[in-house]
């Protein structure tokens, strides 16, 4: 198999030490499930050429997905007022080619951003805090792989669904073994206080994501109910199908390692085993 492993990862930045201080013991749960996770990731870094993150937090578009292109990818936690965390990343352009390649033989929209259009936005950070995150904890189990940095669009499901097989098909032209990381939080909305406010449903969302990882009800998660899904205010879906797009008709084993809501935003880890 190309694809070795996936796995579904939250990104708050509060379970970064340093950031989150005194609090980080309120998602206890999120810290463990994240290590677990990672450390399993972990068992095939002697098997894996790259590691392909799916990130809801990077140069994001209403039209088209996109891939940033470029040798090294740097970025920091100066947003959340820690500038000297930093991470200088090796990436893979020969893969990221064939990926756009593939992309705009079958017209789905993924748009590279390379030195030139990176400038042009105004982007001036390749890794987002949704790759920052996870990659915080690949540090600690001295996870180092050269990485992809994927960012949604708001295009349809079913064309990150297909991104995502092209991913895994990607992979298998250039007979490369990869991990396929879907960065995402869930519901924003669990409690009064919530960043995205509060709905008394949006827990419903969290719970049936849960339980269909725990299915491998994967259907499911692509026949999502829409009104949930917006009552939910999720930031995760998106990454999560893309994600699954890669596995697609692959036999795999799903563990869910943690899932809690300590501050109103859903954490759920998940690692997905290709058998």
């Amino acid at each position: 198999m190309v694809v070795k492993c996936a796995a579904l990862l939250p990104h708050p930045p509060i379970i970064v030490e340093q950031i989150g201080g005194h609090e980080l013991k309120k998602a206890n749960k999120t810290v463990e499930g994240f290590k677990k996770t990672v450390s399993q990731l972990a068992d095939y870094q002697n098997e894996l050429d790259l590691v392909i993150f799916v990130t809801p937090h990077g140069p994001v578009f209403r039209s088209t997905a996109s891939l940033i292109i470029k040798k090294t990818l740097a970025g920091d936690f100066s947003e959340f007022g820690h500038s000297k965390i930093k991470f200088s990343e090796k990436s893979d352009i020969e893969f990221a080619e064939k990926l756009i390649a593939r992309a705009r033989e079958k017209q789905l929209s993924l748009q590279p951003l390379r030195t030139k259009d990176l400038n042009n936005y105004g982007i001036d950070q390749e890794l987002d805090h949704g790759i920052m995150v996870p990659l915080h904890y690949f540090k600690k189990f001295d996870i180092k792989l050269p990485i992809l940095p994927l960012s949604i669009g708001f295009i349809s499901y079913q064309e990150l669904y297909k991104i995502g097989q092209e991913i895994a098909k990607t992979a298998d032209k250039l007979d490369y073994k990869i991990a396929v990381i879907a960065s995402g939080d869930l519901s924003h909305r669990l409690k009064k206080g919530a960043p995205a406010g509060f709905n008394s449903e949006a827990h419903i969302f969290d719970e049936r994501l849960i339980q269909y990882f725990k299915e491998q009800n994967f259907k499911s998660i692509l026949n999502f109910d829409s009104e949930l899904v917006k009552k939910a205010g999720e930031c995760g879906l998106r990454p999560i199908v893309t994600m699954l797009g890669a596995l697609d008709g692959l036999n795999v084993k799903t563990s869910v390692n943690s899932y809690e809501g300590p501050f109103g935003v859903g954490y759920g880890t998940v690692f997905i085993d290709v058998k």
